[in-house]
């Protein structure tokens, strides 16, 4: 089944409409550029104002499958769009699961494209597994927190952006907040450059005697928040790697030449799509359980995400070995891809990350 009938199953008939209308024509002819390093913020704007980031709001697992499915429609595209919608998507989970009140005052504006921003979710969740530690600490003062650290990597920002991030307390205790990149105190720089996902907004935070205030503490308690939002974290990925490998199909397919000369390679579109259907299904039933806090459940959820990259790989790699020396010259779509593919694995939670916690067992 096409992404686009999936997408009419979790999203409004209009809503699904424009969604794929913008990919078809705003994003499409854009590829180049935003591989290239060209940030589509206004089409990330065009999908929020379309209703691409909204459902998700209420908690619901319907509302979850609705978010997937807009991000695969993009990521059938291109990943750096789908991967900021998952930013986005990101944010507004956080926001909308919080304790406190105050930052959900952004939430609106988020949900509508209006505002953008990203998750600075990545060195946490490493945290909270004991790969690393936390990167920002903090100390009470006056009407909140003041911060300092260095966030390397965080995604979907630019200046006026918002993003979260978890800091550490002189008591072991842990703070998450909602911070505004840019200024003399939250500043951002672009201090590397990446061979896919290059027009993502992704810079270097450094935070030097932040203040955060108490209206945009999220929760004051990390520790026990992480757990409730983890399951949607994880699962709202789902459409990145999905989408490419649903978009990788499509260009096998399309390939007429090579895909009659490919008949006998392992992996073709008609197994990668039907691999794609089984594991939307196994999403929408993981969707099902995304607010229990139990292990068991996460590193159900944990599995799924594993399959989901290893499908993306799988699929990325088929289609290079289709095109062959077409697809290994510089600007081939079939390398672009491959390209992509990688990025689905490093992500946080990244394949090393799952397969240590699926190693920890229960």
């Amino acid at each position: 089944m096409a992404a686009s009938a999936r997408i009419a199953e979790s999203l409004p008939p209009d809503v699904a409409g424009i969604v794929a209308g913008i990919v078809r024509e705003r994003l499409r002819p854009r590829l180049g550029a935003i591989d290239a390093g060209a940030y589509p913020d206004d089409i990330l704007r065009a999908l929020g104002a379309a209703g691409a980031y909204g459902h998700h709001v209420d908690g619901t697992a319907a509302g979850l499958l609705a978010a997937i499915d807009a991000m695969t429609e993009a990521g059938q595209a291109c990943l750096s769009t789908a991967f900021c919608m998952w930013c986005q998507d990101a944010l507004i989970w956080y926001l909308a699961r919080g304790d406190e009140a105050g930052p959900r005052r952004h939430l609106a504006a988020l949900a509508a494209g209006a505002a953008l921003g990203g998750t600075g979710l990545s060195n946490p969740m490493k945290a909270f597994s004991g790969i690393e530690p936390l990167a920002l600490q903090g100390e009470r003062a006056g009407d909140g927190y003041r911060v300092r650290g260095r966030l390397p990597w965080v995604s979907n920002l630019g200046p006026g952006h918002r993003f979260a991030g978890i800091l550490s307390l002189p008591d072991g205790r842990r703070v998450m907040g909602l911070f505004e990149a840019g200024g003399e105190a939250v500043s951002i720089a672009a201090n590397a450059r990446f061979v896919a996902l290059e027009g993502t907004g992704t810079y270097t935070v450094m935070i030097r005697d932040g203040h955060l205030a108490d209206e945009d503490v999220i929760t004051h308690d990390a520790a026990a928040f992480v757990p409730r939002i983890r399951n949607g974290f994880v699962l709202l990925q789902a459409g990145m790697g999905l989408g490419l490998a649903r978009g990788v199909a499509a260009l096998m397919r399309e390939d007429g030449r090579g895909r009659a000369n490919a008949a006998f390679l392992p992996l073709g579109p008609e197994a990668i799509e039907a691999r794609a259907d089984a594991l939307r299904t196994r999403v929408a039933m993981s969707a099902q359980a995304h607010t229990e806090t139990d292990r068991a459940t996460f590193l159900e959820t944990l599995r799924l995400r594993l399959d989901i990259s290893w499908l993306a790989l799988e699929a990325a790699q088929a289609a290079m070995l289709q095109f062959g020396a077409r697809g290994y010259l510089e600007g081939a779509e079939a390398f672009r891809r491959l390209r992509e593919a990688q990025f689905v694995a490093i992500v946080t939670p990244s394949v090393k990350h799952i397969t240590t916690e699926l190693a920890r067992g229960a």
